[in-house]
């Protein structure tokens, strides 16, 4: 571990971890996090959701050796299995103390020593800016490269506020950081709806501001494996489940009263249902989505 504390004795960024059976990589993971060179305080917080592996144990140790930095929830039974989604967002992201907010799952880890001070600083100086991120490659559980790089060409770039707004990026989860806004720990309802929640959050703080894309980071690593929640979703379920977002998205910003944005997901909602195949709609139609839209965007019509 290497950090170099301002001396204000407060936190300014929190690394939100979500882990679940990670005994084999969970440590690399926190390793990552402890190898930060800065010159401001974090904390880690870590929620492990009833892992049935040695992950509490290894978690424990190093909350042992590290008390002021690792914070852990350990939970006695599986949230995700009792249908929660919105897990960063009730466990995590209301007990995040600091300015701003990083995010590495347990299975990820960092590469780069300096990328959170190179964020932070960046966010610092740029207010019209919300959240910064960068590459990764993608491994398999032989540490074998797949992929050097995870997010395509022409995703490498900043993004404005529109396009944030309108999920129109390819931001990796565990190259976030971005700041802590009140509307992050609001605990909107729809986010008990969404599988993976990573483009409502770029969403809502889209409302306030641009994203920055960091190229002189090392990128980090993501890890390709069975077991893990997105990796062993199907294609059919993953195109349902993007429905399933914008769906959500467009009810959110409709009940915000934010019309511009409900109508950007009004319009994705209409091209992907009227493009979906049969396979893909029944997908829709036994989880009760089909329904959903139709209703929702009728009563957008009839509303605007």
């Amino acid at each position: 571990m290497k950090v170099n504390p301002s001396s204000s004795s407060e936190v300014l960024l929190s690394i939100c971890c979500l882990t679940y059976n990670h005994a084999n990589f969970i440590e690399q993971a926190i390793e990552g996090f402890l190898a930060q060179e800065t010159d401001f305080l974090y904390e880690v917080l870590i929620h492990d959701d009833a892992s049935t592996d040695a992950t509490t144990a290894i978690i424990q140790t190093y909350q042992a050796r590290y008390p002021e930095i690792i914070k852990p929830i350990i939970q006695k039974e599986n949230q995700w299995s009792k249908g929660l989604r919105a897990v960063s967002a009730t466990y995590n992201f209301p007990r995040a103390a600091g300015k701003y907010i990083a995010m590495c799952e347990g299975d990820d880890y960092w590469t780069d020593p300096t990328k959170l001070q190179k964020q932070v600083d960046f966010l610092e100086k740029n207010p019209d800016y919300v959240i910064t991120y960068h590459d990764a490659m993608v491994i398999d559980d032989n540490e074998k490269v797949i992929k050097k790089s995870k997010m395509p060409d022409h995703s490498k770039r900043d993004y404005s506020k529109k396009d944030l707004i309108g999920g129109k990026t390819n931001i990796l989860t565990l190259s976030m950081v971005f700041r802590n806004l009140d509307i992050i720990k609001e605990q909107a309802e729809e986010t008990s709806y969404f599988m993976n929640g990573d483009n409502f959050i770029t969403a809502q703080l889209g409302l306030f501001g641009k994203g920055k894309y960091f190229n002189e980071i090392k990128p980090a690593v993501y890890r390709q494996h069975t077991g893990g929640v997105w990796s062993d979703i199907g294609n059919e379920k993953k195109i349902a489940n993007k429905i399933n977002t914008h769906y959500w998205m467009y009810r959110y910003f409709t009940r915000k009263g934010n019309h511009n944005a409900a109508k950007l997901y009004l319009r994705k909602l209409s091209g992907s249902v009227s493009l979906i195949d049969k396979k893909h709609r029944f997908i829709l139609v036994k989880r009760g989505i089909m329904a959903k839209l139709i209703s929702g965007i009728s009563q957008f019509i009839l509303k605007f």
